[in-house]
């Protein structure tokens, strides 16, 4: 159709306007409405689709026009195809690849002038990526994509072909599992008491809202697929996530977003998302829509998010919207009286000019607000195509420039590293995100250190330099009551002396120290001959030597889920209490021995290659004790927690033998007869305890493990059993079990101590089985953590018995990335305790141990913990 109207654009060809709306409704009718198929209007009250009912729509509309294609991007968590939809104009849909390849160019600036850049920029397509659903409870952007699509393939005004001509539109469903589990609840809990009740899962099954905490490591499947399609295949010019709810009572929170910033970000991206969120709160006023509000809640400092600063670091200005909702698709009246009471008298402001007055809010006004949003957004692309293509070139250009003449020059990694496989899986992940890597191509030495043929290079002056950066670096993050005159908007800026201003979310996070790593930030220029890699494989699985004894290093992650494989054939495996060398290899304690084989080598070498384990053979008398097949039990709350999720998806990645306990389960007891192994995750006791209140669930889903459950948890360890509890569940044991434990924070203001999500140091006792295979330098990821005073608690002993403080908060200055008050407070006081209780052991985390599945140096003191000798 887009093609018919230019031609008779470019002839001057006038048809008469009956001719023309017949022309048109003869193609329009041809394409089902959402309605049609779905049974209900998107935004109808009470009425959720499915994914299988979002890829359908999409994939049925998609086959009815030119305008449109629905591609795979790969599986999802639980097994679906995650799908997305392409749309534009007939013309840019049948040159697809074409556009692509300009974005990409524009992206890279790799041999490209700038007068190059300019004809690319003016041929060139906008690509805007919408996603939606990524939180599932979120339930209005997701369905508003269906209306969304089916819009912009048939409007025929001005501004909707101006859209479909100018920009290329990737409508994505960033968490398809999610949005059937939502709509699913919703179905059964309807018409019932339980209309508003939550959900009692995760809407994903590994990390529910902390999906969208991914974006760095992405551990999860859904993100891998979409930073390949962001980083390596479509290089977007603009990225927008939407989300709910609004800050109540306004009815959209739009951009700008509060401070601080995230400091690594070239200045046009703030530009263009301040661009934006100005062109949406002008479209909300122009039609009406009150309420849109900016420059509150939301900070984007914390690298995680699918719609901050690791999307910013691409050179792709990324924003979210929050609209406001009530409960899946039930309609809720609200009075001004409802309102906080500083909203109560509709006081306007610079970035809240029409506030709401109240009234009814329904899952359709949320679908129009959003549809309002996406329009928006698609309209300021289509205006300013040509900057933002040339502005990713111009970003790109200036990044690389500014990398080749100041420091970071970039980072430098050994590849004699404690584990490997640490080391390999970040190279990948900032290569799968289009980090280029490079590897020394001969020995080397940098500002005095000497460095290996092999050797890893991630230079800065490269395209995505800034998202390297930003991931790599130390994070210093800013004492907002220093800097008044960012964040106050007034006239006067006042001195604030009042507590601390806390962040949205998590504010040290730099991933080499995360995953134990040793790498140099060079302050000078490298001069090394190296050579780009098309892939990163750090080292292979396999199995060498001689002799009829079999060795794993325990400081390798990916010892631990080679050992749990040969576990299942009844292998007799022990773990070594001193350290060892084996050839030219030395092995830490805790290291594994397999002696007596069972199992053929051909089954060895499949696990060696599967797990990227290094598998030594060899012979060695060495002191060690036995290695037994445990049962591992993972409480599972019907509230759902995100804690639990991480910990079932780094249980399962490691072959470990696990199951999920329910509250129902824990108050039956008869707990040993199904674990060696209890973990409780990172859940406030009282969570624990009760559960939900009864009559806010279905009857099923309310109560937590009780009394009962503590006492038959007691009956567990009294009787031999391990009980590990991460971080806030560790207060637990304390209060249940009668144990005289005191956490030396509780109650402490946040003006006297706060650590916000933190990386911080750790001193661990090598001496303890704890820590096998660790150095005695850590770290802690500390956000609402613990520190333990032990008076009268914990008798440490003597001799040959280990002692129960497995690692402290050492006495010297604490904070390794992010910020932190009142440091002296947990300076010397435990962070890692164990003891005996009746033929058990009682492990607590005060801090937690994986950090949404991110720390991966401190894996192996879960693992350990789990193969903790009770004997």
């Amino acid at each position: 159709m887009d093609c018919i109207f230019l031609a008779l654009k470019k002839k001057r060809l006038w048809l008469p306007g009956l001719l023309i709306a017949l022309l048109i409704q003869s193609v329009s009718g041809q394409l089902t409405t959402p309605e049609s198929y779905l049974g209900f209007k998107p935004g109808a009250d009470f009425k959720l689709a499915t994914y299988e009912q979002w890829v359908g729509y999409m994939e049925l509309l998609a086959s009815e026009t030119g305008r449109m294609e629905v591609r795979d991007m790969g599986s999802t968590s639980e097994g679906r195809r995650m799908k997305y939809a392409i749309i534009s104009s007939e013309y840019n849909i049948a040159n697809l690849e074409k556009f692509r390849q300009i974005s990409e160019r524009l992206s890279l600036a790799q041999d490209l002038s700038p007068e190059e850049a300019k004809s690319l920029s003016q041929e060139g397509k906008a690509i805007v990526w919408i996603d939606a659903g990524m939180h599932s409870s979120e339930v209005a952007p997701p369905i508003q994509q269906i209306q969304l699509a089916y819009d912009l393939v048939t409007g025929t005004d001005q501004r909707t072909e101006s859209i479909r001509e100018n920009t290329i539109l990737l409508l994505v469903q960033a968490n398809p599992d999610g949005m059937t589990i939502v709509a699913d609840w919703y179905k059964k809990i309807l018409g019932t008491p339980y209309e508003s009740s939550s959900l009692p899962v995760l809407y994903h099954k590994y990390a529910g809202h902390d999906n969208n905490r991914d974006f760095m490591v992405a551990n999860l499947v859904e993100t891998r697929n979409m930073h390949h399609m962001v980083g390596k295949i479509w290089y977007p010019e603009v990225l927008y996530v939407q989300h709910q709810p609004a800050p109540f009572p306004a009815r959209i929170w739009i951009p700008p977003n509060p401070e601080p910033v995230n400091p690594n970000q070239h200045p046009l991206i703030q530009r263009v998302k301040n661009l934006i969120g100005a062109a949406m709160g002008q479209q909300f006023d122009a039609e009406g829509k009150q309420g849109a509000i900016s420059r509150i809640s939301f900070d984007v400092f914390y690298a995680g998010y699918a719609d901050g600063p690791a999307v910013d670091g691409h050179n792709i200005p990324s924003l979210l919207t929050e609209t406001a909702g009530y409960r899946y698709a039930t309609p809720k009246f609200f009075s001004v009286k409802d309102f906080p009471k500083a909203y109560q008298d509709l006081t306007i402001g610079s970035f809240y000019p029409s506030p709401w007055e109240g009234g009814w809010w329904r899952i359709g006004d949320a679908v129009d607000y959003t549809l309002t949003a996406s329009k928006a957004v698609l309209d300021v692309a289509a205006r300013y195509r040509e900057e933002l293509l040339y502005y990713k070139y111009q970003m790109a250009t200036d990044v690389m420039m500014r990398f080749s003449q100041e420091p970071p020059y970039g980072w430098i990694f050994p590849i004699d590293q404690g584990d490997r496989g640490a080391l390999e899986l970040l190279l990948k992940r900032l290569h799968d995100y289009g980090v280029d890597i490079y590897r020394s191509d001969k020995a080397f030495t940098h500002e005095g250190i000497d460095y290996p043929q092999g050797t890893y290079i991630v230079p800065a002056n490269q395209a995505f330099g800034l998202y390297a950066k930003n991931v790599l670096e130390r994070q210093t993050y800013p004492d907002l009551r220093k800097y008044g005159h960012l964040w106050q908007g007034i006239s006067r800026t006042i001195k604030w002396d009042g507590s601390p201003l806390t962040p949205y979310d998590g504010v040290g996070w730099t991933l080499p120290v995360q995953f134990g790593l040793n790498y140099h930030t060079m302050s000078s220029s490298l001069d090394a001959e190296k050579t780009r890699l098309d892939d990163v494989t750090v080292s292979k699985g396999s199995i060498k030597g001689k002799g009829d004894q079999y060795f794993l290093s325990a400081s390798e992650n990916n010892s631990y889920t080679a050992i749990n494989q040969i576990l299942q054939s009844k292998a007799k495996v022990t773990r070594s209490t001193e350290s060892f060398t084996i050839g030219n290899t030395n092995y830490p304690r805790g290291s594994f021995i397999i002696n007596n084989l069972r199992a053929s080598a051909n089954m060895l070498d499949k696990v060696a290659v599967e797990t990227n384990a290094t598998i030594q053979r060899g012979r060695s008398i060495v002191n060690s004790i036995p290695v037994p097949k445990r049962r591992v039990g993972l409480y599972k709350s019907w509230v759902a927690n995100m804690d639990a999720g991480w910990l079932s998806l780094i249980l399962e990645n490691h072959s470990f033998d696990f199951q999920f306990i329910t509250d129902a389960e824990m108050r039956a007891g008869n707990l040993s007869s199904r674990f060696e192994v209890i973990i409780l995750p990172d859940q406030r006791m009282l969570s624990i305890l009760n559960g939900h209140k009864k009559g806010t669930m279905p009857a099923d889903y309310t109560g937590g493990i009780s009394e009962s459950g503590v006492e038959n948890l007691q009956t567990f360890v009294e009787s031999g059993g391990v009980l590990i509890c991460n971080n806030n569940s560790s207060d637990l044991p304390g209060s249940g079990f009668n144990l005289t434990l005191k956490n030396v924070l509780k109650d402490v203001p946040a003006d006297s101590f706060n650590c916000p999500g933190s990386l911080i140091k750790l001193q661990l006792n090598l001496e303890h089985p704890l820590t096998y295979g660790m150095k005695e330098k850590g770290m802690a990821y500390f956000s609402r953590g613990r520190a333990f005073d032990m008076p009268n608690f914990l008798e440490k002993e003597s001799g040959n018995h280990p002692l129960n403080i497995a690692a402290t908060y050492p006495d010297k200055p604490l904070l390794i990335s992010g910020w932190m008050i009142g440091e002296e407070r947990i300076q010397n006081k435990g962070a890692i305790v164990e003891t005996s209780y009746g033929k058990g052991k009682i492990i607590l985390f005060g801090f937690n141990i994986h950090n949404r599945a991110m720390a991966l140096r401190n894996f192996k003191l879960l693992f350990n913990a789990i193969y903790f000798p009770v004997d």
